[in-house]
């Protein structure tokens, strides 16, 4: 079973109460000037950037003519939910905390990496990879880093664990993070992880040359249970890393999968690559 996420709740929330304000014919400007707000404060709220107060949500049913019981009970009780702190908030130095607030309750994971995804990795691993990918962090920052990531990968864990498919390049099995015997480490997890039900890795061989993430770099799409929970695509390198452009980045993760070897294949590349080491 996943695990009921603020953030999630507060999305939801603010698609519901956009569709509200739409349904009651009322532009954003003009429902900000009704109740005295700013312009950017209701953006917010609907972008699911923003949990309201549960007087917000009172205030926005009543000028959007929201006479239902059930329907107002119902939105009540997600802005509570919403409201909620989630067990990753309590660590301070967490640039991605919006993203392991969807993650948390994501029913399926779809990623393309050139390293280890961090659902994967071993604790040495994660531990090298944040060294050398943050310089001049604290080693308290490191370890909050560190302990952040750990806990992610409960939902491998859990009674009902995330799906995940990954496809990889050929670079994550190379990439000698954190030296030989930590690597040797790594793919002997990943080999355990392959033989998960939930589970799906697949790699491409440099032998493929160019492929279509080439130039796109690492992305995750996550999918979630709830049909009121649209897909999300994080795009690590882009400026705003969340788009919604969801369905070019399911076509590209199909021809990524297509673009790689089977899962068993993968399986004999990771065990010819632990020999090397």
């Amino acid at each position: 079973m996943t695990t009921a996420s603020p953030m999630v709740r507060k999305r939801r929330l603010g698609q519901e109460l956009k569709r509200l304000r739409e349904t009651a014919n009322l532009k954003g400007a003009e429902a900000s000037k009704s109740l005295g707000w700013s312009a950017s404060k209701l953006s917010r709220i609907e972008a699911g950037r923003s949990a309201p107060t549960p007087a917000d949500v009172t205030r926005l049913l009543d000028l959007y003519g929201v006479d239902d019981l059930d329907q107002r009970e119902k939105l009540e009780k997600l802005t509570r939910e919403a409201r909620k702190k989630g067990w990753w908030q309590l660590y301070s130095d967490i640039p991605y905390s919006t993203y392991i607030g969807l993650e948390a309750e994501a029913e399926a994971i779809l990623t393309y990496e050139t390293v280890v995804p961090g659902l994967f990795q071993t604790s040495r691993y994660a531990e090298a990879i944040n060294r050398a990918t943050g310089p001049g962090l604290s080693d308290e920052a490191l370890e909050q880093r560190h302990d952040v990531r750990m806990q992610r990968q409960q939902l491998l864990e859990q009674a009902q664990p995330v799906e995940v498919r990954a496809v990889l390049d050929e670079s994550a099995l190379c990439r000698q993070v954190g030296g030989r015997e930590v690597m040797h480490e790594q793919l002997a997890h990943l080999l355990e992880l392959a033989a998960r039900p939930n589970v799906l890795l697949q790699v491409i061989p440099f032998t493929h040359g160019a492929h279509p993430g080439t130039l796109v770099g690492p992305f995750v799409i996550l999918r979630f249970a709830h049909p009121e929970d649209p897909d999300v695509v994080y795009v690590e390198a882009n400026t705003d890393p969340y788009v919604s452009d969801s369905q070019r980045y399911e076509v590209l993760f199909d021809n990524l999968r297509a673009n790689a070897v089977s899962a068993p294949q993968t399986l004999a590349m990771i065990k010819n690559r632990m020999k090397e080491l």
